[in-house]
């Protein structure tokens, strides 16, 4: 219990001083559980991610298409500001039955964030306001499998149920800078993150409404490998993604 409470403390302090190092959060790509030969969903939601508080928001739109009786394919977006990412996914389905679909997914993925953090708090000599303090940024590459089974159209249509599987290679390119009151650098503080890790990152999806448009709900949940080492000098990631939104069928 004291080793769980320990624990427990240094996330809290560390979320307080290293938000804005966050180098990847769970995405909120749809579930889509394509199961006919032009069966289309478009996705859109928003989504909140944290590690102990909320600390990202992100806009997502994702497409999935049935090319035939067993291609599919995917494209997602998400953008929140200050971060951005992009994946793209052909893949393989198999219906198991009238209701419940099988899918695999193979794909690519890239993302990054750039963050600067500005200091007006000390009396500076020349008067310049918002002096730069620190800043934060990098991108990330993810080649990438992924598993979906679910069930569509329980409930005279008006419901669908997913779970997901994505393992993949995260592979970042992270600097952390900071900088004194008249802008150099302290080189002391400075971070970079580029240890390739091993990513696991299961989800669910629930979807309820009419047969044309639900509203969905998602939750994403990640690890990293390499954070579970403590060797990713000070840099954070969020563990979970909650999502809201709506999808079309076409």
């Amino acid at each position: 219990m004291k080793k769980f409470m320990r624990y427990v403390s240094l996330a809290a302090v560390l979320s307080l001083m290293v938000t804005s190092c966050t180098v990847y959060h769970p995405q909120a790509v749809d579930i889509p559980l394509i199961n006919h030969s032009g069966d289309t969903r478009v996705d859109a939601s928003v989504s909140m991610s944290a590690w102990i508080t909320p600390d990202v928001m992100n806009l997502n739109a994702t497409v999935s298409h049935g090319f035939n009786d067993w291609l599919a394919g995917q494209v997602h977006v998400n953008y929140g500001g200050d971060n951005y990412y992009g994946q793209v996914a052909p893949g393989y389905y198999l219906p198991l039955g009238s209701k419940s679909v099988l899918e695999a997914y193979v794909g690519y993925g890239y993302g990054g964030v750039n963050r600067e953090d500005d200091d007006d708090s000390k009396n500076y000599n020349d008067g310049t306001p918002n002096r730069k303090s620190s800043e934060f940024f990098g991108h990330y590459h993810l080649p990438f499998v992924q598993f979906n089974l679910g069930w569509h159209d329980l409930a005279n249509s008006h419901l669908d149920i997913g779970f997901g599987f994505k393992a993949g290679a995260f592979l970042p390119d992270y600097e952390y800078h900071a900088y004194d009151e008249s802008g150099a650098e302290i080189m002391s503080k400075r971070e970079i993150y580029n240890n390739s890790n091993i990513l696991l990152e299961p989800q669910v999806m629930l979807r309820v409404g009419g047969e044309k448009v639900k509203v969905s709900l998602k939750a994403g949940f990640a690890i990293l490998s390499d954070f579970m080492n403590d060797e990713a000098k000070g840099m954070i990631y969020d563990f979970v993604t909650a999502s809201l939104g709506l999808t079309y069928s076409l």
